[in-house]
């Protein structure tokens, strides 16, 4: 960074905190594999499944069962990029699927706090990035 003018915000910081939390009505491996699939089908990628439990116990810890998926896809990202080039940090898309007390839940960012102080209109990601919300809340609850 370059000095204060690169900082962000703190109303800025304060939308990329803004998530969506929905409970599943599938068990937490189900719910992983059923959003991976999802993801896959619509023609986007899986990058990666960050598994914090597995890594919490690899370093002797404890936690609940948590695990995020990275997901996106080139034809929707590149013309974002394109237009905003600092939008490049806040892809790919990620969903965390994780289970307190036996309720599994799904978490992600809302696409408009994810554009928000952006050059990127939700007009931009209304038929893209928008319908990933959808495709999560579908998938965990139909």
């Amino acid at each position: 960074m370059n000095g204060p003018q690169s900082m962000p915000n703190p109303q800025y910081m304060q939308a990329m905190r803004f998530t969506h939390t929905v409970n599943s009505k599938y068990n937490f491996d189900d719910t992983v594999s059923r959003l991976e699939n999802a993801i896959q089908s619509k023609g986007m990628t899986v990058f990666a499944v960050i598994d914090h439990h597995a890594a919490a116990r690899a370093n002797g810890l404890n936690m609940q069962p948590a695990k995020v998926i990275i997901f996106g896809t080139p034809k929707a990202g590149t013309p974002l990029m394109v237009k905003d080039p600092e939008f490049a940090i806040r892809l790919p898309l990620r969903v965390l699927v994780t289970e307190n007390n036996g309720a599994v839940q799904v978490v992600f960012h809302d696409t408009r706090a994810l554009i928000q102080g952006t050059r990127i209109q939700f007009s931009d990601v209304e038929n893209t990035l928008a319908n990933a919300e959808k495709l999560i809340v579908q998938t965990v609850t139909q």
